[in-house]
C-alpha cells in the first residue's frame, strides 16, 4: 500500500513540474565586467595602456601584483585561481580611460580609509566566493545541491545588506542590487523559509548524512543518528507546511500528495524496522543499502517541491567578475594601508589629459624597495617633466640609483593607470597610451642574437611596429637602460645620439640611462631640443666616493671610475703589494712567475 502511495505520489509531483519554469527575470549588475571591459575608452581611445611583453617585469611592476594578491584572503581554491588570473590581466592591462582609472581610485581609497567597510566588503567577497565554489552535496540526492545554492545565495544579499553605506561608485553599485533585493517581496518569502527553516534545521546535512548512514547501519550509532535526522527533517517539513507565514509556501501539490503524512508514515516504518532487529535474516547492511534508493526518491520528492517554491521567488543573478574585481580593490587598499603604516607618504595621482605631457611626482619612492627596506632607509626622488623637457639622459656611478629611479618612474605611471594611489608626497600625471622599456638583457642564444642586436630589433619594434603591436606616440613613456653597451663606443655613442634625435623629434617621454659623457655633453650644449640632464648624486669624503641615491637634475656624471678602482685596490703599486705578500707566503715559488723579470727591468 505504501509503495503504491508513494509511485502515485511520485507521478503526480513530476506531472505538476513538468509545467513549472523558475522566475525569468535576471537582476544584473551594472557594470558586471567593469575592469577589464575590452571596449573603448570615454573619448573614444584605447582603453587599456600598451607596453612591450619585457616592460611588466623590467620596471617590477610583479612585485606590487603579488602584494595585492596575498593581501586577500580566500577560503577556495578555485577563488584563488580565477582571482589571480584576474588580477595578473588586469596589472598586465592598465587602464587609458581617465572616468575608468577615477572609478578605481575612489573605490580604493574609500576601502583604504575604513577598515569597517574592508571587512564588509571581504564578506561580500566571501560569500559571493561561497556561491560560485561552494561543492557541498554536488553528488548527494538530485536537487539537494539546487536548494544551497539558494542559500548561499540569501547568505550573499545578507553580507550586502550588512554594508555600511558606501559612497563609491563601484561599491555603490553593489549596495543597490541589495537593495533591489530587499524590496523584492517574492525573493523575501524565499528568504524567510531559508533563514527560518533550511538553515537553522540542518535540512541539507541532514539528507546529506542519511544517505551516508544507510550504507553503514549495522552501528547502534548510525541508526540513532539516522533516525535524529528523520525527526529533524519531519519537523522542518511540519513548520513549512502548518506554521504562519510558511504554510503557503510550497504550491498545493504539496498538500494534495499529503506530502508529511506520507513521510510519516514511511520514516516510522524504517525507524521500526532498523531497531527491531528482526529483518527475517537480511543483514542491515544489505538492508540500508537497498532502503537507500527508496529514501534518495523520497528525498527528492520533498526537494523538487521545495525548489519549485524556492525558485519562482528568486530571480536570476548575472555579477560578472564581482569576486575578481573586489579581489583587486581590497588588495589594493590593504597594501596601500600597509604601505601609509609602514611610513610612506601615500597619495591618490591627479591625471591630466594626455596632451598635457606632464608629470610632477614629489619624493617618490621604488615599491620593489618598499617590500624589504625601512621607510627611513629609501631615498625618494622627484618626476619632473613637461612639453618643453621630457626627455631625460641620467648619468651616474655604477650601483647609484640610476636604474632604480628609471623603475621607480616606470612604477608610478603603471600604478597610475591601475588606479592605485602611489608612494609619494603629491602626484600629477598626463594620462598615457603606452610604455616601452628596454633594459639590459643576456645575449639572446635562443635566437642566435646577442645583446646589441637584440636592442636594436627592440628599438625597430618600438619605432615600426608590426600590426597589432604597440605603436609609439608623443603620449608613451619611454625607458631606455645602459642602451647600446654591446659594441664597441663609437658605434654606441652614434646609435645612442640617432635614438635620442628620434625620440625627440617625436615629442616622446623618455628616460635613458647611460655611462656616455659625450651624450650627457650634447644635452648640455642645448644640441638636443627637450633634453635634461640628470645626475645620480655622489659626495666624496675621506674615505672615498659615497653614493646618496638621489637624482639630481641638471647634472651629470663625472668621471668616477678612478675612484672606485682605487677604493678597491685596483691599483700597480696595490696589486704587486699583494703578489709579492703571496710569494713572501710561500704560496708558490717565485720563479714560475714572472716577478723577477719585472724587477730586473725596473729603474
Amino acid at each position: 500500500m505504501l509503495k503504491h502511495q508513494l509511485k502515485n505520489t511520485a507521478s503526480r509531483i513530476l506531472h505538476y513540474l513538468q509545467d513549472f519554469t523558475p522566475r525569468e527575470d535576471l537582476y544584473a549588475l551594472e557594470e558586471s565586467e567593469a575592469c577589464l571591459n575590452r571596449g573603448k575608452a570615454a573619448d573614444g581611445g584605447e582603453r587599456f595602456v600598451l607596453s612591450n611583453p619585457e616592460a611588466f617585469h623590467d620596471l617590477g611592476i610583479g612585485t606590487v601584483l603579488n602584494a595585492v594578491f596575498t593581501a586577500v584572503p580566500r577560503p577556495y581554491e578555485k577563488s584563488r585561481v580565477s582571482d589571480r588570473e584576474y588580477i595578473e590581466s588586469l596589472f598586465h592591462h592598465p587602464a587609458g580611460d581617465k572616468e575608468e582609472i577615477g572609478k578605481r581610485q575612489e573605490t580604493i581609497f574609500e576601502l583604504q580609509n575604513s577598515e569597517a567597510l574592508w571587512r564588509q566588503v571581504l564578506a561580500v567577497k566571501s560569500s559571493l566566493d561561497t556561491c560560485l565554489y561552494d561543492e557541498r552535496y554536488r553528488s548527494a540526492v538530485n536537487g539537494l545541491k539546487s536548494l544551497q545554492d539558494a542559500a548561499n545565495i540569501m547568505e550573499f544579499v545578507s553580507s550586502i545588506r550588512k554594508m555600511q553605506k558606501p559612497l563609491s561608485r563601484r561599491l555603490k553599485r553593489i549596495k543597490d542590487l541589495g537593495d533591489r533585493f530587499d524590496a523584492d517581496t517574492k525573493f523575501g518569502e524565499a528568504e524567510r523559509f531559508l533563514r527560518d527553516i533550511y538553515v537553522p534545521y540542518g535540512v541539507g546535512d541532514a539528507i546529506d548524512d542519511n544517505m551516508d548512514y544507510l550504507t553503514s547501519l549495522s552501528a547502534v550509532g548510525s541508526r540513532r543518528e539516522f533516525y535524529k535526522r528523520n525527526r529533524i527533517l519531519l519537523e522542518a517539513t511540519e513548520k513549512m507546511l502548518t506554521e504562519d507565514p510558511y504554510a503557503q509556501f510550497l504550491n498545493d501539490e504539496a498538500g494534495a500528495v499529503n506530502l508529511l503524512a506520507t513521510m510519516k508514515a514511511k520514516l516510522d516504518i524504517w525507524h521500526k524496522e532498523i531497531f527491531s532487529f528482526n529483518l527475517a535474516g537480511i543483514t542491515l547492511e544489505t538492508w540500508g543499502k537497498n532502503e537507500r534508493k527508496r529514501y534518495g526518491d523520497l528525498m527528492e520528492y520533498w526537494l523538487l517541491l521545495v525548489n519549485e517554491a524556492v525558485y519562482s521567488r528568486i530571480p536570476q543573478l548575472a555579477i560578472g567578475d564581482l569576486s575578481a574585481e573586489l579581489s583587486f580593490y581590497l588588495g589594493a587598499a590593504a597594501l596601500q594601508r600597509k604601505w601609509k603604516a609602514d611610513g610612506f607618504a601615500v597619495t591618490l595621482p591627479v591625471l591630466l589629459d594626455k596632451r598635457a605631457i606632464r608629470a610632477s611626482v614629489t619624493n617618490a619612492r621604488n615599491t620593489s624597495l618598499m617590500e624589504r627596506l625601512q621607510a627611513d632607509h629609501i631615498v625618494g626622488n622627484d618626476i619632473l617633466s613637461d612639453r618643453d623637457h621630457n626627455l631625460f639622459v641620467i648619468t651616474g656611478p655604477n650601483n647609484g640609483g640610476k636604474t632604480t629611479y628609471l623603475r621607480q618612474v616606470g612604477q608610478m605611471y603603471w600604478l597610475a593607470h591601475l588606479g592605485m594611489a602611489l608612494p609619494a608626497d603629491q602626484a600629477e600625471l598626463s594620462l598615457i597610451d603606452a610604455i616601452f622599456t628596454s633594459f639590459n638583457t643576456e645575449d639572446n642564444t635562443a635566437e642566435g642574437t646577442g645583446l646589441y642586436l637584440t636592442e636594436l630589433k627592440r628599438i625597430a619594434r618600438f619605432s615600426r611596429p608590426a600590426a597589432g603591436q604597440p605603436r609609439m606616440t608623443p603620449y608613451s613613456v619611454v625607458f631606455f637602460d645602459e642602451f647600446a653597451n654591446g659594441t664597441d663606443h663609437e658605434e654606441s655613442v652614434k646609435r645612442t645620439k640617432i635614438v635620442l634625435e628620434y625620440l625627440s623629434q617625436k615629442g616622446v617621454t623618455a628616460y635613458f640611462t647611460t655611462h656616455k659623457h659625450e651624450i650627457a655633453d650634447m644635452v648640455e650644449a642645448g644640441r638636443l631640443p627637450g633634453a635634461a640632464n640628470l645626475g645620480a648624486e655622489v659626495r666624496q669624503s675621506e674615505s672615498g666616493m659615497e653614493t646618496t641615491f638621489r637624482i639630481l637634475r641638471n647634472a651629470k656624471e663625472k668621471s668616477y671610475g678612478h675612484i672606485q678602482a682605487e677604493a678597491m685596490g685596483i691599483t700597480p703599486d696595490a696589486l704587486q703589494s699583494y703578489l709579492r705578500e703571496e710569494i713572501a707566503q710561500r704560496l708558490y715559488p717565485v720563479e714560475d712567475t714572472r716577478m723577477e723579470c719585472r724587477e730586473e727591468s725596473s729603474p
